[in-house]
């Protein structure tokens, strides 16, 4: 297959940026497309372009400016369409990747795609349960809301000292709303 169709230099050489990419991360353009492309024909929901870099920074898997030229370029040559705000993989990109995607460590796409699926999860519990920052004279307040079909089931009020605490409070919550919800429910009923 001609290596036209994602429009790749498949040399493997180091040809993009490395700033902010951490060992083992991509520093080849052609592999930072491949990953794309992967992520995003892999993925059961469809994912938003600013959402897709972000999970690319999270380890630290390619520079955040080679992966914006990288995506606008897949979306360009018809590997990606932008429908709605959210990327889809098209029968090209489906092609590209089953040929090319080997070509990427194993890691780094298992890597890639966990990071795309926490942040899809994150992005739907901040949906399904919302949380407040609020200053005080001493610190922060951290309110929680646990909800079901826009019935409140709880609501929780914690004190934090910095908002470097109170950012840390909402993540934790954020990243298993329900373990924090059975903990107290549990707790009252025991």
């Amino acid at each position: 297959m001609d290596n036209e169709i994602l429009g790749l230099n498949n040399d493997n050489e180091f040809d993009a940026f490395s700033a902010g990419v951490e060992p083992g991360g991509l520093r080849n353009t052609t592999q930072i497309k491949v990953l794309i492309t992967f992520i995003v024909g892999r993925l059961k929901e469809p994912i938003s372009s600013d959402m897709m870099l972000e999970t690319l920074q999270v380890h630290g898997l390619a520079n955040y400016f080679e992966a914006t030229q990288a995506l606008d370029e897949l979306l360009a040559n018809g590997n990606l369409t932008d429908t709605e705000g959210k990327l889809q993989i098209t029968p090209k990109g489906r092609l590209s990747v089953a040929e090319l995607s080997d070509d990427i460590p194993r890691s780094v796409k298992e890597t890639a795609l966990a990071d795309a699926i926490n942040l899809q999860l994150m992005e739907k519990r901040e949906g399904e349960n919302s949380v407040e920052i609020e200053p005080t004279k001493n610190g922060f307040n951290v309110t929680f809301k646990v909800t079901h079909k826009s019935n409140v089931l709880m609501s929780l009020t914690v004190y934090a000292a910095d908002l470097e605490q109170a950012q840390l409070i909402k993540h934790n919550f954020l990243k298993e709303p329900s373990r924090v919800y059975s903990t107290v429910i549990t707790s009252l009923f025991i």
